[in-house]
């Protein structure tokens, strides 16, 4: 019996080879060649996905798992842009003569699921018929409308997928060139209505998964760790015929505090890290000895910011929320230079508004705005905005009601924790009594889509075309979280809710955005965007941090010195690691 297992297991393994050898789509190529097959890659994340449906993923904890097992018609460049190619192999652009736009993909062949079924077109008609035009999604279709609000006509001959916009449209090897596609023979009977869709693939439905991109999960232990193992039908290879991902498994270690995963990649357990500032000399003096590359760049896309519930539960609340002045106030209570100096070491940069000054994007004109720190100012805003202080000298408004409210921010974030304690001092100086409870970050993003919070510590991340975010400032995105419009959540009364001029104005600035091809025209819209928001304080930005990398020099990440950036390693706009399919272990 025990030589009859063996040949069994024997046979099993050769029909496996067998399999992928025989395996052999229209690869994409890689630049890449002489990288080691083999080994798992240990990284550190401080929580666990809430999902592994890609379309109802809004937070980075489970998108930075899902993006691995993604895939889409377009690949993204380090910049965040769709110029690389991915299941297409070749795409373009063309203005019809009826003063349309049509993008088309032509699709490679012999692609399979990583269940070994075929990934065809259909896949792609499915994805976007039965999934993203009847809108079951948590972020909505608005991003793949064009300035009137028309979606694009599918149409495909043979391998060759295109989409026809009725007017001019800019943003759609972005938008239909970059969609998620998801497997049909998986999920057709799983997209009947949003709520069906959206407990699909939840993480107790790991055996259901099935991706196209390098790697699938194939293992979640709540607060333990994610495992991710090798798809071993992907279609990309490297230059010299090793078939991509070099990597065997990456596992996401869930590491809640980040001093722990700290004392972790010291102690080698993982293999990359992203150090706190504040941590950072500390380890760069331990680099030479311990055998770690360090990268210092630019200041880091996304942003962080104290956002203010306009539709607070508490209407008292609510009124002090929607008031500029109380917004602009808090901003200048701010010492934002002292806080860069001592808690940052000098590693980081002032923010005033939804980018940072290492986007190609930037706004510099925001920075004459002032929101320097000046308790004065603060103070002489707060009286403007109606609010006064009693004998005991806390703030209360017109009303006679001592101003109180509660902040959260996820305390497993090291730096939030700081901010927010820094913030609740400062705010004590100007009267105002801040109630500081720190949350579990998926606790908090939960939150967020309630009424039931008044301000919270958090950050967004994302492309650097400010197009990407119109889930996020349009007036009914899916993402607009401190201003919920009725049309989104059903517990917002129409009555009771409150549209700011600028948001209005915002909501304008992305839908006609879509139809701007001149670049210069195009950033003048995205200069007063970003005035707009700076301005009014919408969000009371606070700071980005340099970003800061640190890994085993035995680890071998993807290089990008043709981008002509600062930073040559796998790191980009986009949420998640950048290339990681050609990182490799020695």
């Amino acid at each position: 019996m025990r030589k009859l297992l063996v040949l069994l297991v024997v046979a099993l393994c050769t029909l496996t080879i067998f399999a992928q050898q025989a395996y052999n789509p229209e690869w994409l190529i890689a630049d890449v060649e002489g990288g080691q097959r083999g080994g798992t890659l240990y990284l550190a994340t401080t929580s666990g996905p809430k999902t592994l449906n890609t379309y109802w993923a809004q937070e980075t904890s489970s998108s930075i798992i899902i993006n691995q097992g993604d895939v889409s018609l377009l690949g993204s460049d380090f910049y965040g842009q769709p110029t690389q190619p991915s299941l297409a192999k070749d795409w373009g652009v063309e203005r019809t003569e009826d003063g349309g736009t049509l993008y088309w993909f032509e699709m490679r062949e012999g692609v399979r699921w990583s269940d070994g079924h075929p990934l065809t077109v259909d896949d792609v008609i499915f994805t976007w018929e039965k999934i993203i035009v009847p809108d079951l999604t948590a972020d909505g279709n608005d991003v793949y409308m064009d300035s009137e609000g028309n979606l694009p006509e599918l149409t495909v001959e043979g391998n060759r997928i295109m989409f026809k916009y009725p007017t001019v449209f800019r943003f759609g090897l972005e938008t239909v060139g970059g969609f998620a596609i998801m497997p049909k023979h998986v999920l057709e009977d799983k997209v009947t209505d949003a709520e069906t869709f959206q407990s699909t693939w939840t993480v107790e439905q790991i055996d259901q998964l099935v991706v196209g991109g390098p790697f699938k999960v194939t293992e979640y232990i709540e607060g333990v760790r994610v495992v991710l193992e090798r798809n071993p039908y992907y279609f990309e290879r490297s230059k010299d015929g090793v078939q991509l991902p070099y990597l065997d498994r990456i596992v996401f270690e869930i590491v809640t505090d980040t001093n722990v995963a700290r004392l972790r990649f010291e102690a080698g357990e993982i293999d990359m890290h992203g150090p706190q500032a504040k941590d950072f000399p500390a380890l760069r003096a331990q680099a030479d000895e311990k055998g770690w590359n360090v990268i210092v760049g630019p200041a880091t896309a996304g942003s962080n910011f104290v956002a203010f519930n306009f539709n607070a539960a508490d209407p008292v609340h609510r009124e002090w929320f929607r008031n500029d002045n109380f917004r602009k106030a808090v901003a200048y209570a701010f010492d934002k230079q002292t806080i860069i100096e001592t808690l940052y070491n000098g590693l980081g940069v002032p923010v005033y508004g939804p980018r940072t000054n290492s986007s190609a994007f930037y706004n510099p004109e925001i920075e004459n705005l002032g929101y320097r720190y000046s308790l004065v100012t603060a103070q002489r805003l707060l009286r403007e905005g109606g609010f006064t202080w009693n004998n005991r000298g806390q703030l209360v408004d017109w009303n006679g009601n001592v101003v109180e409210f509660e902040l959260n921010t996820n305390g497993e974030n090291v730096m939030r924790n700081e901010i927010a304690v820094i913030l609740v001092d400062s705010l004590a100086k100007l009267g105002i009594k801040v109630n500081y409870r720190p949350v579990q970050f998926n606790a908090m993003v939960q939150r967020m889509y309630s009424e039931n919070w008044d301000a919270i510590i958090i950050g967004l991340v994302g492309g650097d075309d400010p197009g990407w975010s119109t889930n996020v400032w349009l007036l009914d995105g899916g993402l607009h979280f401190w201003n919920w419009s009725p049309e989104v959540m059903d517990w917002v009364d129409p009555n009771e809710y409150f549209v700011h001029p600028a948001e209005k104005r915002i909501d304008e600035i992305m839908r006609v955005q879509r139809s701007i091809l001149d670049k210069d025209e195009l950033q003048k819209l995205w200069d007063e965007w970003q005035m707009l928001i700076s301005e009014n304080q919408i969000l009371v930005y606070t700071i980005s941090q340099n970003y800061l990398n640190m890994h085993k020099n035995t680890l071998h990440l993807y290089p990008v010195e043709k981008y002509g950036t600062i930073n040559p390693y796998g790191y980009s706009y986009s949420p998640g690691l950048w290339k990681i399919e050609y990182a490799w272990k020695e």
